[in-house]
């Protein structure tokens, strides 16, 4: 009775927080159309999606700075997911701005993210929304250099944009994703999220696929929704994708205090692809501020580890993740 009570004390400080606009920084919301989007139903061809546009406390528009893309995962919505997983925290420590879109009902009942049509895996699909959203904001303020993070099914789109638009995002943060399945999908997308791909996930990719964007995979070993093992593959798939470019990767492993075995994939140097299991993690986000759906404030620093990754990456430099505890 306490938790449930917690939780329901959560969401509200949550709804608060979005309806009466508590952040330190800036929000701004847009709207930008796909036309063509033959992947939709519908008699026009014309969709629009609503998105959400954060910037810190005094970052001006014609103030360069990186951008990420934040994909929400199904029965989410963008701006509630951005506060609970503590991503909001994460853009007012490293001043970077957030890229929150936000998925139609129409497009998904559920608001999931479709990246598991045969559209969306050849490249297409949502990934000509990303496209449209990106020059879209590029064109409101200063954009230097994208990265994307996405949970669940945003995990899985995020992970076809690594791929798929690896010359457009310099890093990806995958949290409880699955495998790519191939523009053919011979195999049932909810039979791979619960025991993974039958065949070889390097079957999966394109043929003249290239190296993928930097890769970080996060998992949970307790998710009951997308089989832990699906991570694994993800992880051969990227690594394959590396190797048809000649890039040779050696691997690093570590384990922090924090509950999380880490292991490092680096070519030449360079980070290229980390592999982060989590404890007994389900099929959630952990470590916000929480108060959404599939969001919950105790366990790993899932927002941390992200920020992390982004600075290993190259992306953004400053203060540590786990500075200035005030903000939000």
């Amino acid at each position: 009775m306490f938790r449930r009570l917690a939780d329901l004390l959560l969401r509200l400080r949550t709804w608060l927080a979005v309806r009466l606009g508590l952040w330190r920084g800036q929000w701004r919301r847009g709207r930008v159309s796909v036309s063509g989007a033959h992947w939709l139903p519908g008699p026009f061809g014309v969709h629009t999606w609503r998105y959400g546009l954060y910037s810190p406390a005094g970052l001006g528009d014609d103030e360069a700075a990186p951008l990420l893309l934040v994909l929400h995962g199904c029965r989410q919505r963008a701006l509630g997911f951005a506060f609970a997983a503590g991503l909001t925290r994460v853009a007012d420590r490293a001043r970077l701005r957030l890229l929150c879109p936000q998925q139609r009902r129409l497009a998904n009942p559920w608001r999931c993210w479709n990246w598991f049509t045969p559209a969306a895996q050849r490249g297409e699909g949502e990934l000509r929304l990303v496209r449209a959203l990106l020059d879209e904001v590029a064109a409101r303020v200063r954009v230097q250099g994208v990265a994307a993070v996405g949970l669940s099914a945003g995990g899985g789109l995020a992970a076809l944009l690594a791929f798929h638009l690896a010359d457009r995002f310099r890093a990806v943060v995958v949290v409880a994703a699955p495998p790519l399945l191939g523009g053919h999908n011979l195999q049932d997308p909810r039979d791979v999220m619960k025991h993974g791909l039958r065949l070889p996930p390097v079957t999966a990719l394109p043929v003249a696929q290239r190296a993928c964007a930097p890769l970080a995979i996060v998992h949970g070993t307790a998710d009951e929704v997308v089989n832990p093992g699906c991570a694994e593959q993800l992880q051969a798939q990227a690594i394959a994708s590396l190797k048809r470019e000649r890039l040779e990767v050696e691997a690093e492993q570590r384990t922090p205090a924090d509950g999380t075995s880490v292991t490092d994939y680096r070519s030449a140097g360079l980070l290229r692809l980390r592999r982060i299991e989590v404890a007994g993690l389900g099929h959630q986000w952990s470590g916000g501020p929480g108060g959404h759906p599939y969001c919950v404030p105790g366990g790993a620093p899932l927002a941390e580890l992200c920020a992390q990754f982004l600075r290993d990456a190259g992306l953004v430099a400053g203060r540590a993740a786990g500075e200035d505890p005030q903000a939000g």
